[in-house]
Formats: C-alpha cells, structure tokens, sequence
C-alpha cells in the first residue's frame, strides 16, 4: 500500500556522533504540536491533502477573536490516511514509526548578491604569474548570435529558495522534557528555529 502523509518540523541545532567509526554530522529537529485542520478532496479539488496547521495562537482584540498559525501547509494523502484519521486529528512522532528515510523540503538561507564563482562552484583563475583575473566568470558571450545564452552561469541572487532533499536517514527518536526529537543524518537546508517539512512516502 502506498501512503503518503508529511509532518512539521523545527530545526534546532547540529551536533556530531561517532557512528561506524567516523565522525558523522547530524541535525536535531523538534517535531511541533500539529493538528490537521480540514481536507481537500479529489471531488472538489481535483486532489487529496490534508491542510495541516502548526502552533496556534489566539489574538484578542477589542471587536475580534482571531487566530494565527506558527506554518499552515498541506500534504498530499491517499484515501487510507484520510479514513484513518479524522479532522482535527493531532499528528505526532508516531507517524515516524517503522520510517527510516524521509524527503526534507524547506527554505534554504539567503546569502544575498553572490559572483559567480561562488554561486556556481566554478574553478578560479591562476593566482600567481601576472593573472589579473582570479575570480572572474571569462568568456560569456559568442559571436552569433550576440548574446549571452540561457542557464549560463552569471552573478545574482543566491539562497533563499525552496530545496528538497531526498532519501535522508532518521537515526534516533528522544524523548525530552515534553519534546519530541529526532536526530537526523546531515545538514538540512534553513537557519536555527527553521520550520522544515517531513513528507514520508
């Protein structure tokens, strides 16, 4: 049977382990109080979601009651996930059970206006014998036609975009003061206190 259902996550720190024999760089990730807060159905919107909402917060003012929510996502389910778990359901790490790799999406750090050599992991010109060129791009034209093609590397924008990691191993569950933890093998794309998306297929 082919399920699919996801979870949110709050990035807190990375650390190291000794696992295998070598040093490995890992991820703790805090799994957040989370409710699914309605569904989306193929009948009416041409696909099957659950709309999922994370750490909500009561605003109080003078005429309204308003609430916020911390993330409000969606995942994409299968009929099974929708039968088995009604609206207003709370997910928690118990949907990670028997689970040893996950897909990881989330938004990657800003890092501002970059050159290309640092945006595009290009190689760098000669440092020594005259070269007055160290970290320059060379030659981005042609002679016809007489422009610069597309997908070439050039300076821009880098960072601060959505990335999808796949096939990333879930190490250990801990259970700590009321936290529900999880080490993960790794970096994960974001900053501290960064909401990430587990989605599980």
């Amino acid at each position: 049977m082919n399920t699919k259902w996801g979870l949110v996550v709050s990035k807190k720190e990375m650390t190291r382990l000794w696992i295998d024999w070598k040093m490995t760089p890992v991820t703790i990730v805090e799994i957040l109080p989370q409710k699914i807060l309605r569904y989306k159905l193929a009948d009416k919107d041409w696909y099957t979601a659950a709309v999922v909402w994370v750490e909500e917060t009561d605003l109080k003012k003078e005429k309204w009651h308003k609430k916020t929510y911390a993330m409000m996502t969606e995942f994409k389910v299968d009929e099974w996930f929708v039968s088995a778990h009604e609206a207003g359901s709370v997910l928690d790490n118990w949907l990670l059970e028997g689970i040893g790799m996950v897909t990881v999406r989330g938004l990657s750090k800003g890092k501002g206006y970059q050159w290309a050599i640092k945006r595009f992991h290009l190689q760098w010109w000669p440092k020594t014998h005259g070269s007055k060129f160290h970290r320059h791009v060379g030659s981005m034209g042609n002679r016809k036609p007489r422009r610069t093609m597309k997908n070439h590397p050039h300076a821009g924008h880098m960072g601060d975009e959505i990335t999808t990691l796949k096939k990333i191993s879930i190490l250990d569950h801990i259970s700590r003061d009321g936290e529900q933890l999880l080490t993960i093998k790794g970096s994960l794309p974001g900053t501290k206190n960064w909401l990430l998306k587990f989605i599980i297929e």
